[in-house]
């Protein structure tokens, strides 16, 4: 996966035509326990593709993790017209602590109002934090979306432990004035629920490895301020049983704001988890676009 990410990165940067774009981040975040995430995501297009290669890092002294980094590498493939985008996913993450994991999804965005298409949306896989959105007073953007992920737990005696996780979302994005708001909802099914399951939940800065059985989430942002573009993310998730045990549902609010210098992009998040209890985790990020 790792050569495979970077042949193509390769093979888009020296093919691009004048009407290129790149766009690149990295995000930190940090939590209780702790936890620490890096997320390294790049986007390399053209007015009708794009790729995107994305590297997730996460560890914690909990035990979930025990001190040792996971990492998920995934690739994220686009065709982008003025009404539409279809797009592909398939990544991995390598074996750590007896976990792995693989996946693929898609997902297809349309814009319905006139006028209002380019590389990003206002909602879903293929939006990006801090867009303007499209001409004129307002834009509306909706999708759905799939994914399917096999969780593997590898035994020292025996067959290897495995568990399908299907997950289906809709989503939508509007852009009224100056305001951009989005919302998606999430369901979640399970095959034989045999190893552990390990991701992030939409709206959550932080990946968990717990069972969701639903997610909801909101956000607002309001572009178009001098340089900064405050925003803030409510999401509300259920879950299923746990090793034989309820588990509470959960909510978690999240502040924040993206601070544009054309080129150079930055972001700082808080965000507030309480599930039996509230964790706070906190996300700073930079990024650049050309």
């Amino acid at each position: 996966m790792k050569k495979l990410i970077a042949v193509i990165t390769i093979l888009a940067a020296v093919s691009g035509s004048a009407s290129a774009y790149f766009k690149g981040d990295v995000t930190k975040i940090t939590g209780p326990d702790g936890y620490s995430g890096i997320k390294l995501d790049a986007v390399i297009g053209s007015d009708t593709f794009a790729i995107e290669p994305i590297l997730e890092t996460y560890t914690s002294d909990g035990a979930t993790y025990d001190g040792k980094t996971l990492r998920t590498y995934s690739l994220r493939g686009s065709m982008d017209a003025e009404k539409y985008t279809v797009a592909a996913l398939a990544g991995i993450t390598p074996e750590v602590n007896n976990y792995s994991n693989r996946f693929v999804g898609g997902d297809i965005t349309f814009t319905l109002t006139p006028g209002g298409g380019g590389h990003s949306r206002l909602a879903g896989p293929g939006s990006r934090a801090g867009s303007g959105g499209g001409k004129g007073v307002s834009r509306v953007d909706v999708g759905v979306g799939g994914k399917y992920t096999m969780h593997t737990q590898a035994q020292t005696v025996g067959a290897d432990k495995e568990t399908g996780q299907g997950e289906g979302s809709i989503f939508a994005g509007a852009k009224v004035l100056m305001v951009n708001i989005s919302g998606s909802y999430t369901g979640y099914s399970y095959g034989d629920q045999d190893a552990v399951t390990f991701g992030l939940v939409p709206g959550h800065t932080f990946a968990t490895n717990t069972l969701p059985k639903s997610s909801v989430n909101v956000k607002l942002d309001l572009p178009g301020q001098p340089l900064v573009t405050p925003f803030v993310s409510y999401t509300a998730t259920k879950y299923k049983a746990y090793a034989g045990q309820a588990v509470s549902d959960s909510t978690a609010l999240l502040l924040g704001a993206y601070i544009d210098f054309d080129m150079v992009k930055a972001n700082v998040g808080y965000q507030v988890f309480d599930q039996d209890g509230k964790d706070s985790y906190i996300s700073l990020g930079v990024g650049i676009s050309f």
